[in-house]
Formats: structure tokens, C-alpha cells, sequence
């Protein structure tokens, strides 16, 4: 059993490899795409642009005005005339929005009375408008807090909240971003390989000769399977090594978790493949299928949004999701340095995953066999 099973490996990874095309494929895109998706997948909002509608003639709109200019979150500052082409300004998109401070504002302030802001925000981009109503708050404290400092010690805050984050001290974007990219990226690679790799062959005809011949549908399986756990393994060094060496990123847990964790998470996936291509003849139907599992797989896997904040249906759904699970893996060794007891955690329900997977993926073979 064992010689056959080796001679199907053998015969799969010459397939693979020995084309040109396909090896540049196996190597060249993950490396990109780890490189690409790094600075261009971002939920940071930075280099904001805003406009300033001053209506206020005296001289304490302009230190306000200067706190913002000298903010790291904003870049550019444009004056505003006038509240209509302050709706024109938001309409056409030129800026997230408008401050506009009243005609009364540094009299107040000098009178010890409160002094309004209008902030009008582009609520189309609601995501954005939030964050940035909280950078604007931000330096609104801050100019409150100096004010009252001026004014002697009875006007001191009595209280001051200290911040210091965990894991990710300066709350580096790209440090998160990193492994999660990993886990989604092989997750593409490992259902495409697989599913192509039998297409290919019904569309060359050589699968019925596989069907026909000795293998049982395990050994079929298994012949399929360990040629795409071994190049998603390189895919996966490769980008690891990018992430690490070349983009900075900090690896403080097990590397023996990581590749287990990482194993599993191929098997499943490949067993999503293999399932793929059981239902496709052509390997142009492969490539769509895989597309339908791994957008909605990606969308609910936590990556681009919190799961806690889903509806309680998709959050019963995402626990079938691989990709889930394996972030929280690559999250926790990269980031965290987790023991192997909360590991656990996320590495059974990848086992069940996987044998659920192979399993369908199996069955499916057999029927083909009969």
C-alpha cells in the first residue's frame, strides 16, 4: 500500500513542479501578496485631511487650530469659507469632514464660559468618521486640559488614566496584520492546489485511469493530500520568513505549535480542495469554487471585524471555519507566546475540521470508485 501511495506522491509533485509556469505560481505569489497586503490591507486611519471653518476672530482659535496641524493623524488642514461650501467640501469627498469653530469662541474661553465645536462628519464612511471623531476629541481634551491647567491648580484634572497595551506596545498595525495574512493566504493556496490538481486531470483524462486503477479511495487521498501539505509548508516558511526577517515582525512563541497548528490547518483545507474538486470537471469551475468558500471564510474568520460584533448565526457558523481557529493560533505564537493548553483550545476544533474535510472529501472519491 505504502509503494503505491509513495508512486501517487511522486507522480503529483512531478506534475506540479515540472511545469515552469506552476512553480513560479507556488513561490512568486505568496511572497507578493505577504508584501502587498501588509501596507495595503489596513483598518489604520492615517493621513487624514480635514477642513478648518473659522469664524472666530480672536486669538485662541489658532492654538487649536495649530494642535491639529501638528497631530501625526492629520496632513493636511484646508480652510473652509463658508457652511455651503462646507457641504461641498463633504460632498465631493475632498476631506472626512469640517470643524467649524463659532464666531464667539475665544470669548468664551476668555470668559470662563463653554465654547462649542461643530464637527461635521462623512457619514458614508462610517468606519472612518468614528475614528476620527475620536482623534478630534482627542486633541479637544488635550487644548481643554492645558486651559485648565492655565488657570491654576483648582482647575486640575484630579485623576489621570496611564495606557499600556499588551503584546503590541505601539500599537503596530502591521504586527497584527502579518499572521492573519498568513493564515488567509495559505488558506487560498491550500484549497487551490488541490482542486486544481484534480481538475487538471479530468480535463486531461489521466483521473480515470486513477479510478480504475488498484488505489483505494485512503490512498488516493493520501497521495493527494501529502503533495500540497509539503509545498503549502514551503508557502508557509517562506512567507514566515518574510514576516519575520524581512517586515520586522516579533515571533515570541513555540515554533513546534506554529507548524503544528499550521499542519492541521493544511489538512483541512486541502480536504476542502479535494471536496472542490469532486464536484468540478473543469478547472475553471475549481477556481470558482474555491473563491466561493474563501471569501466568506476570510470575511467571518475575525480578520476584518471583531466575531463578538456578528450576528449570533454567523458566529455559530464561523466555528465550521478553519481560518478562525488557525488565526488565533498564528495570532497567539507570533504576538503572545501562548502555552499549549490554550493552543488546545483552537487546535481540536481544526482536528475535527480536518476530519470532517477529508472525510466528505473521501466519500466523495468512493462514490467515483463505484
Amino acid at each position: 500500500m505504502w509503494n503505491r501511495i509513495r508512486s501517487l506522491i511522486i507522480k503529483e509533485l512531478q506534475i506540479i513542479l515540472r511545469d515552469r509556469k506552476t512553480r513560479i505560481i507556488i513561490v512568486i505569489p505568496p511572497i507578493l501578496q505577504i508584501f502587498l497586503f501588509a501596507f495595503a490591507s489596513t483598518l489604520e486611519v492615517k493621513n487624514i485631511t480635514i477642513g478648518i471653518l473659522n469664524r472666530d476672530a480672536g486669538a485662541d482659535s489658532a492654538p487649536l487650530i495649530e494642535r491639529f496641524r501638528n497631530s501625526p493623524s492629520f496632513v493636511r488642514l484646508d480652510p473652509v469659507a463658508d457652511e455651503g461650501e462646507m457641504r461641498r467640501y463633504i460632498d465631493t469627498q475632498r476631506g472626512i469632514g469640517v470643524i467649524c469653530i463659532r464666531e464667539d469662541f475665544s470669548r468664551r474661553l476668555r470668559g470662563g464660559e463653554p465654547a462649542e465645536l461643530l464637527l461635521a462628519l462623512d457619514g458614508r464612511r462610517t468606519n472612518v468618521a468614528q475614528i476620527v471623531n475620536g482623534y478630534i476629541n482627542t486633541v479637544v481634551r488635550d487644548f481643554n486640559r492645558d486651559i485648565l491647567a492655565g488657570r491654576g491648580a483648582a482647575g486640575r484634572p484630579e485623576s489621570e488614566l496611564i495606557v499600556r497595551n499588551w503584546y503590541i506596545p505601539n500599537l503596530e498595525y502591521l504586527y497584527f496584520t502579518l499572521p492573519c495574512l498568513i493564515a488567509n493566504i495559505l488558506m487560498i493556496m491550500g484549497i487551490m492546489i488541490p482542486a486544481l490538481s484534480v481538475a487538471r486531470e479530468r480535463e486531461f483524462g489521466t483521473f480515470d485511469q486513477i479510478l480504475v486503477s488498484p488505489l483505494s479511495t485512503f490512498e488516493i487521498i493520501v497521495g493527494k493530500t501529502a503533495p500540497s501539505l509539503l509545498i503549502g509548508f514551503l508557502q508557509a516558511t517562506m512567507m514566515i520568513a518574510a514576516a519575520i526577517w524581512c517586515l520586522g515582525s516579533p515571533m515570541v512563541g513555540s515554533w513546534l505549535m506554529l507548524y503544528t497548528g499550521m499542519t492541521v490547518f493544511i489538512a483541512s483545507v486541502i480536504g476542502v480542495g479535494l471536496f472542490i474538486s469532486s464536484l468540478c470537471k473543469t478547472q475553471q469551475q475549481a477556481i470558482l469554487g474555491a473563491f466561493v468558500f474563501a471569501v466568506p471564510a476570510v470575511l467571518i474568520s475575525g480578520y476584518a471585524t471583531p466575531i463578538e460584533n456578528m450576528p449570533h448565526w454567523l458566529q455559530t457558523l464561523s466555528l465550521a471555519n478553519p481560518v478562525r481557529w488557525i488565526m488565533a493560533i498564528v495570532k497567539g505564537v507570533f504576538l503572545k507566546d501562548i502555552s499549549w493548553a490554550i493552543a488546545w483550545r483552537s487546535l481540536y476544533p481544526l482536528c475535527l475540521i480536518t476530519a470532517v474535510t477529508l472525510g466528505v472529501a473521501g466519500w466523495f472519491f468512493s462514490r467515483k470508485l463505484e
